[in-house]
């Protein structure tokens, strides 16, 4: 990290310092830290910290976010609004009352994300697993329904007529004529 921030790692955690053979003071508190991350973990972290362009060093919670990939709370609202999809977003959607932040204003639903991402963030950070990612579900286009013929269309009416009167409706809907005609009139 001092080769990548200088004087500013430097400034912030000191030199490492090594006593018969261990690490100590901001070396070893890093080292306990990032245990459990891989080379390939650490990689990413540096990658990260050399493109993002931030020219201060990043804490040791951040630089292990930086190393297990936990994005930005920015770039979650970015990606969900653009409707991506990856391990960390599903985690975070997971966490979400979807209904209730789709339905929220933009100030609850901001707190609403946040939340959900902190959650999200801790288990990441505290070695949870990632769940898969969904595959999204394939509708097939409706086509449109062929339009019915003069034949069907007849069939069709003859047939509500026979459900009609099977089930009582005409004598209801004669019942409710005769009372409509026999109600007092409220004009004068």
């Amino acid at each position: 990290m001092m080769e990548i921030f200088g004087h500013r790692w430097a400034t912030a955690y000191g030199e490492a310092a090594e006593v018969d053979g261990q690490l100590t003071g901001c070396a070893e508190t890093w080292g306990k830290g990032l245990a459990g991350i891989t080379p390939q973990q650490i990689a990413a972290g540096l990658k990260t910290c050399i493109t993002s362009s931030d020219p201060w060093p990043p804490t040791l919670p951040a630089f292990r976010g930086m190393c297990l990939e936990v994005p930005t709370l920015y770039r979650v609202e970015q990606a969900l609004a653009a409707g991506e999809t990856s391990p960390f977003l599903q985690l975070v959607r997971q966490r979400l009352d979807w209904y209730a932040y789709r339905q929220a204003t933009a100030a609850n639903a901001g707190r609403m994300l946040r939340a959900a991402y902190e959650l999200a963030r801790e288990h990441v950070m505290s070695g949870g697993e990632l769940p898969e990612v969904l595959a999204p579900i394939e509708h097939e286009a409706r086509k449109p329904a062929a339009p019915l013929s003069q034949a069907d269309r007849e069939r069709i009416k003859r047939e509500m007529a026979e459900l009609r009167r099977e089930l009582g409706f005409d004598e209801l809907e004669g019942r409710r004529d005769r009372v409509l005609l026999s109600a007092p009139s409220a004009r004068h």
